[in-house]
């Protein structure tokens, strides 16, 4: 039993597992795209950001600082590996 149990759609939950797969790898935009969305939605950066920002406000103390799930400006994003 966890006790800051926080409840993920299916689609952060997905993104948050293909990160986590990944651990401390660079995935691309597309590469995100097309894993959680499926290929026709691989130029829709705005799921992609809509998603990781929903992500962060659940699970970063401070979402404006984000320490767990990192921006790689132009590139895409990774999760922080201890």
């Amino acid at each position: 039993h966890l006790a800051n149990e926080v409840h993920l759609t299916p689609k952060e939950f997905a993104l948050l597992a293909e990160l986590a797969k990944h651990g401390g790898r660079v995935l691309s935009h597309g590469h995100l795209l097309r894993s959680i969305w499926g290929p026709a939605q691989e130029q829709h950066t705005d799921y992609l950001r809509v998603a990781i920002r929903a992500l962060r406000q659940k699970l970063e103390s401070d979402p404006a600082k984000p320490a767990i799930i990192l921006n790689e400006p132009g590139v895409g994003y990774r999760l922080a590996m201890s």
